[in-house]
């Protein structure tokens, strides 16, 4: 993997960022609301708010949907040092291992086929934690100290960006 990665003049896909954090939100907000009944689809969802959390770090940083799609697609450990690369920083230390172990499942689409079987060593309160964490991180790169945006999630505070 090139560390060089494709950026548009302008930031022209700057403007999907927050659409991709707020996804993110959305994905991890529904994996608390599922846990319960269907673990593995939660885990599902995690997987999906950590590619979208990463690639609206990557867009605000101005490179290209295109590239994300064609260089990174699903594979949350490519994203996850790409985003490093591109200057995230205080990601959760959680966050790789969690890569490590979503990635392959996602990729190989063992969510959909309900074959998976993810095991998080710290329980799926810790992993959930992470990529409530790591959409924190990427919300306050993207809009600095600007607005909050809300969220509803399973027990936890309403205002995922409080600070």
């Amino acid at each position: 993997m090139s560390s060089r990665v494709s950026t548009r003049r302008g930031g022209f896909d700057r403007h999907l960022a927050p659409i991709f954090h707020r996804n993110a939100i959305g994905f991890l907000s529904a994996s608390y609301a599922i846990h319960a009944r269907s673990p593995l689809g939660a885990e599902h969802f995690l997987a999906i708010a950590i590619e979208l959390a990463l690639k609206a770090f990557l867009l605000n940083r101005g490179i290209t949907d295109d590239w994300n799609r064609a260089h990174i697609g699903h594979d949350l450990v490519k994203a996850v040092k790409c985003a490093r690369r591109a200057g995230l920083r205080d990601a959760p230390i959680a966050l790789m291992g969690m890569a490590e172990v979503l990635g392959p499942l996602y990729q190989s689409g063992a969510f959909a086929k309900r074959s998976a079987d993810p095991s998080f060593p710290d329980g799926w309160s810790d992993a959930s934690g992470t990529v409530r964490a790591l959409i924190e991180t990427v919300g306050v790169a993207i809009r600095g100290s600007a607005s909050r945006q809300h969220w509803r999630g399973g027990g936890e505070s309403n205002d995922l960006l409080a600070s």
